[in-house]
Parts: C-alpha cells; sequence; structure tokens
C-alpha cells in the first residue's frame, strides 16, 4: 500500500509539472494566451483621460488673443470658445490660458513668449494647445519693403501708414509699382522658417505625448485694400508660401494645421478690415474643433481627422508694364498718337493746300 501510495504522489507531480509547462508554452506563442483588455484600457484606442480639468494653452497674436476693436469690446477669443465647446462635450471643466500679444510675430513669439516660466509652465500640463501666428510677420515685411521702395527712413506706425505712402508714390510716378512688385517677388522665407521651427522645437520639448495642437494658416488681411497694380497677386503668393511652411513641417511636429486662407474669414473682420470680428472668431473655432479629438477625453476611440491639402508653393510671377498697368494706359495711349496723326496729318494738308494757292497765285501774277 504504501508503494503505490507513492507512485500515486509521482504520477500527481508529473501531471502537474506537465501542466504548468503547457500553460507557460501558451503564454510564450504570440498571438495566444492574451488577457482582452477593456477598450478604454488599449493605449491609442480609446485610452481613458485621467484627470478632472483639462487645460487649454493659447498662444499667438491679437487673433489668438480676441482684439476687439470698436464695436466688439465684448469680443470672445476663438481659444476660449474651443475650450467651452470640449467642456460642453465632454462634461470636463476646463481652463484657457492665453500667451498672446497684439502685434506679435515669430520672432517675438520666441522671444517673449516662449521664453516664460509661465507660459512653459501651461505648456507642459496642457491637454489642447493652439498657435496662430504669421499675419504680423507679412504686415513688418511689407513696411520693410515700402521704406525699401521709397527709400525712406520712415518707420511707418500701421500697415494703414505703409499702404497710403505707397500709394502716393505711385500717383506721383507710376512706374515705381514695377520696383514695389520685384521687391515683394523675392520675399525670402528663411527667417519665418526659422522662427516657426524653433517656436515648435520649444513647445515639442515642453509638450505632453497626449496633447494635441493646431496652428492656423494666415489668411489675406489686406484682401479688402485697393493696392496698387498686381500687388493683391504678389501677396497671395507670399502668404500662400508662409502657409506652406507650416503644412510642411506639421508632420514632424505632430500637429494640425486649420487652412483659414480658403475659409469666410474675410468676411467677418471688424471695421479695420484685419481682424476678425465675433463672426469670424467663431469660423476659426469651427474649423479648429474639427482639427480635434474631443473624443479621447471620454474613452472613445480615436477620430479620423481629415487631413488639409497642402498649398502647392507659389512661383515667382513675371510682370511686364501690360501686366502692371493693364490695357486702358495702353488703349488711351494709342487714342493719343491717333489724334496725334490726324492733327499732323491736317497741319501737313493745309500746308500744302497753303503752298498749292501761293504757287497758282504767282502764275496768274506772271501771265
Amino acid at each position: 500500500m504504501k508503494f503505490g501510495g507513492n507512485i500515486k504522489r509521482r504520477s500527481g507531480r508529473f501531471l502537474a509539472l506537465w501542466i504548468s509547462l503547457f500553460i507557460c508554452v501558451i503564454m510564450i506563442l504570440p498571438g495566444t494566451g492574451s488577457v482582452p483588455c477593456k477598450a478604454e484600457e488599449i493605449a491609442g484606442d480609446g485610452q481613458a483621460w485621467e484627470g478632472d480639468t483639462i487645460y487649454c494653452t493659447a498662444l499667438g497674436d491679437s487673433i489668438a488673443k480676441g482684439y476687439g476693436g470698436k464695436g466688439q469690446e465684448d469680443l470672445i477669443s476663438y481659444t476660449q470658445l474651443i475650450a467651452d465647446q470640449v467642456a460642453g462635450e465632454t462634461k470636463i471643466p476646463t481652463e484657457c490660458e492665453k500667451f498672446a500679444k497684439n502685434g506679435l510675430d515669430s520672432l517675438r513669439l520666441n522671444s517673449d513668449i516662449l521664453t516664460m516660466e509661465e507660459a512653459l509652465s501651461s505648456l507642459d500640463r496642457a491637454d489642447i494647445i493652439t498657435l496662430t501666428i504669421g499675419a504680423n510677420d507679412l504686415m513688418q515685411e511689407f513696411k520693410h519693403a515700402a521704406q525699401e521702395v521709397l527709400g525712406t527712413e520712415r518707420k511707418f506706425l500701421s500697415v494703414y501708414d505703409a499702404f497710403d505712402a505707397l500709394q502716393e508714390g505711385v500717383e506721383g510716378n507710376p512706374l515705381l509699382i514695377v520696383k514695389i512688385l520685384d521687391v515683394l517677388n523675392n520675399w525670402d522665407y528663411t527667417i519665418f522658417e526659422e522662427q516657426w521651427m524653433a517656436a515648435m522645437d520649444t513647445i515639442t520639448a515642453h509638450r505632453k505625448s497626449t496633447a494635441q495642437l493646431v496652428v492656423t494658416t494666415i489668411y489675406n488681411p489686406v484682401s479688402q485694400f485697393e493696392l496698387p497694380g498686381a500687388m493683391n497677386g504678389i501677396v497671395e503668393d507670399i502668404i500662400c508660401n508662409m502657409n506652406q511652411v507650416m503644412y510642411e513641417h506639421a508632420e514632424d511636429y505632430d500637429y494640425r494645421v486649420v487652412d483659414l486662407f480658403d475659409s469666410e474669414i474675410c468676411e467677418h473682420t471688424q471695421e479695420d478690415g484685419l481682424h476678425p470680428d465675433q463672426e469670424g472668431q467663431e469660423v476659426i473655432a469651427k474649423l479648429a474643433i474639427e482639427k480635434l479629438d474631443t473624443g479621447r477625453f471620454k474613452g472613445e476611440p480615436e477620430k479620423e481627422i481629415k487631413e488639409e491639402t497642402a498649398p502647392k508653393k507659389a512661383k515667382q510671377r513675371k510682370y511686364s508694364l501690360w501686366t502692371i498697368l493693364g490695357p486702358l494706359p495702353w488703349i488711351a495711349m494709342a487714342i493719343l498718337l491717333g489724334i496725334t496723326a490726324v492733327f499732323l496729318f491736317w497741319i501737313a494738308k493745309r500746308k500744302n493746300t497753303d503752298l498749292y494757292r501761293k504757287r497758282n497765285k504767282n502764275k496768274g501774277k506772271n501771265d
């Protein structure tokens, strides 16, 4: 009996050993033995968001700040509108911190804003980051171009001041438009791209891996102005190429681009024709929300976000006096030449007639 009991105990040990080995092999083999997880536990597939507040950090110029001129003092910026809508959709409180200044360009974004400890700390905890910059780069360069063309050291207080000075210069010398177009046509985008990448490097260094970043492109803030000659076309090319810089680096820095250039934003500006009014801010907010995945704050599967098509880089335009001045001056010149020709013909004919009469008169006397 004792011998039989030992056999049973040994058999039990061998059986337990084989079962343990079988389980280990099953767990080692790929694709087998995995324990199913709930959707909210799988990273990148509806991972549950942890937190009691959604933090939004807004960077940029007067558009991001929510500049309100006469009659628009209570204007709500698109950045705050985004925060409010996200709170409404997720039922989670939001907090929006703005680091935006009127007249801010990309250089000052890096030197004045992205060096502030408060701004960097905000980026560290941000769940949503928005950036609007570039329009003032355009304005500053335009003022420099006006100084170069007019050969003046005068500092223009605003873009309006520069426009007026150029208009006066062209009225005094219409061919000055050729020089203006040449300066604008040879615009250097290197500085803007360098500043853009520097800003992105700083943001990336402080941005959480789960934070969403959206940037807005530049719309044509001078489309409402009657610029001399073919300047509107050149300005649009410049904006297109600046926007192209943003699209070009979107994948490298993992951000979404909000297209304002082809939007209706220019139909909703304040009296100055530059800054968006309340409806304009709402247009920006609506377009930006489309680029955000608010479902991740509710543990929903990842949202498919439509990527905007990057604009093609605009080529330098070739201009002639015909394309610059248009046909009207040439038509007027042709009419003037025609009148001059008729007048000269009449003078010549009259001289010939008088000479013929004199000859006949002299001939009669001789007879």
